[in-house]
């Protein structure tokens, strides 16, 4: 592994040259020394760095916007996990966006025809050559189909993937590095490397795009109040997608009177908590510029690149978080708040359980529809973070989008309740939860579950059984103070085997003096003597090492 990493390091020299450069430019000198920047790129960033009085994380996101596509997306991860990052830190991150220069329309025009496998004119009518917008993944045109629809082409820019397989080999190195520094270890460096690998992956494929779209827009069919666009499957790819051209203004600038402002921001929280808590899946940037509003006052909800996915048993676990928060059990919710994702480092339940209390009690005896819910969230996430514990995905997602969609909501209408329209939907996922062919059905999977995993125990013992006997099982501990109780042991031990070995010298050097074997020494047997001598300096040894414990 070892001379992997060091390949891997000398073909990736002139890329991490420029990110110490970049780093030292903006000021992140530490930063820059731990990833291995030479002494005279150091002095030269030194030297041309920024001198302008920025926090750090401003200077963090500053030198991310320069470093290009896969540092953007590595910031915005960092925005989206409140309960491994510092609120500073969250924020600023937040700001990162990924608009970019456009890339000249003959290579996006080769692109096209690359995954068309044909001339795009066979397919469009026309395609407008400047981009509608551009961003670090793909940019869009407007074109049209042959039959005459207005639709838009979401096209990959040339070589992003691989650009971002050469800095996600860097940004692995560095995790590599960063997770043997004990500060950022808790971070879980190496796991975040690939959470950003593995939302690369699907964000690079937008059949994954096309799919979620298609599965929002069936869930809503018939619903007035929202529009997801339609695709066009037979003309999308894995670096193209192809969907219906929505006409609008971003809410982010749309200006409304006070009751249609009202209608629009209620409609969007609805859209969102019914992806949420009836459907599972949601759409997970939720801000101003992926909200279109259309002529007739329908919500559009564009860009799917970005999918939450929030699973029944998460549904379930948050109810019950509810319900503790209500009933003041705080013992109980610090138990499900474990269960919602897993900590980090050794917790102490008795401490966490009264910060819980602390910070929670002022929502005890309120009903649903008081209860800030993105808030409580938002106070669960921080406790999270300070007691070092990661939360499930789907939680951390969630939260942001209600957040998201709670500030598009106050800015059209400032009087706008979040928790007034939850209410509805949570009191009847409640009823669902406990209605009796519900509890009925959950009790037959658990037990389900439980047989089938019962019914695998002779065959995981029998796997286990045969791996010890061929010497392949390993066994990982660590017990705190086991350390000190092994040398205690080990200690003991010698002593006892240096205990037998006197006894067994004064044993037989009495047998020796009293047969009077070998060399005589003042009428004694000189063996005997010395048996006598080495047994006793063992034993001196042995008092002076009880003496020292």
């Amino acid at each position: 592994m070892a001379v992997l990493r060091s390949i891997r390091t000398i073909r990736n020299i002139p890329r991490l040259k420029d990110i110490s450069f970049v780093l030292l430019k903006h000021g992140l000198h530490d930063a820059a020394t731990r990833l291995g920047a030479p002494l005279r790129t150091r002095v030269l960033g030194a030297w041309r760095g920024d001198r302008t009085p920025l926090t750090t994380p401003e200077r963090l996101r500053l030198a991310f916007q320069e470093l290009g596509p896969l540092f953007i997306k590595l910031g915005q991860l960092m925005a989206s996990r409140p309960d491994l990052f510092p609120p500073p830190l969250v924020e600023e991150m937040g700001r990162l966006r990924s608009e970019v220069d456009p890339v000249p329309f003959p290579e996006i025009r080769a692109v096209i025809e690359q995954e068309l496998g044909a001339d795009p004119s066979t397919r469009f009518r026309s395609i407008e050559e400047e981009p509608l917008a551009a961003a670090s993944i793909a940019q869009v045109h407007r074109a049209e189909t042959l039959d005459g629809e207005a639709v838009i082409i979401k096209v990959q820019r040339p070589g992003t993937a691989r650009i971002f397989d050469r800095d996600l080999e860097i940004l692995g190195l560095v995790a590599e590095g960063l997770a043997g520094i004990p500060e950022f270890a808790d971070l879980d460096p190496e796991g975040i490397a690939g959470e950003l690998q593995r939302a690369l992956a699907r964000e690079l494929n937008f059949h994954f795009e096309r799919n979620a779209m298609e599965r929002v827009r069936a869930a809503f069919e018939g619903d007035a109040t929202i529009r997801i666009p339609r695709t066009w499957r037979e003309l999308s790819t894995r670096r193209m997608l192809v969907m219906e051209y929505i006409e609008g203004t971003p809410l982010g600038r749309a200006e409304l009177g006070v009751e249609e402002g009202s209608r629009t921001a209620r409609d969007c929280a609805r859209a969102l908590f019914r992806m949420i808590l009836r459907d599972g899946h949601f759409h997970a940037d939720p801000h101003g510029g992926n909200l279109i509003l259309m002529a007739d006052g329908t919500v559009a909800w564009i860009d799917f690149g970005s999918m939450g996915l929030f699973t029944r048993e998460l549904r379930r676990q948050l109810l019950r978080v509810l319900r503790a928060v209500v009933s003041r059990d705080y013992t109980t919710l610090s138990r499900l708040v474990l269960r919602l994702g897993h900590p980090r480092s050794e917790i102490d339940f008795f401490e966490f359980s009264q910060d819980m209390a602390s910070r929670l009690d002022p929502y005890f005896g309120l009903t649903l529809q008081e209860i800030d819910f993105p808030r409580l969230l938002s106070e669960l996430l921080d406790l999270a973070r300070d007691h070092k514990i990661s939360i499930a995905p789907g939680l951390i997602l969630m939260t942001r989008c209600m957040v998201l969609v709670e500030g598009v909501g106050l800015r059209l209408d400032p009087r706008f309740n979040t928790a007034e329209e939850l209410e509805p939907m949570l009191r009847k996922l409640v009823e669902q939860q406990l209605r009796p062919d519900r509890v009925v059905r959950d009790i037959g999977e658990h037990l389900a579950d439980n047989l089938s995993a019962i019914a695998e125990y002779p065959q995981q013992v029998g796997e286990i059984l045969r791996r010890v006997s061929q010497g392949q099982l390993r066994v990982d501990t660590h017990l705190q103070g086991l350390d000190q109780l092994g040398r205690r042991f080990e200690s003991s031990s010698n002593r006892v085997v240096q205990a037998l070995i006197v006894s067994s010298l004064l044993v037989s050097s009495s047998l020796v003096m009293d047969m009077g074997v070998g060399p005589q020494l003042w009428g004694v047997s000189g063996l005997g003597l010395a048996g006598y001598l080495f047994a006793g300096l063992i034993g001196v040894r042995i008092l002076w090492g009880m003496l020292r414990n």
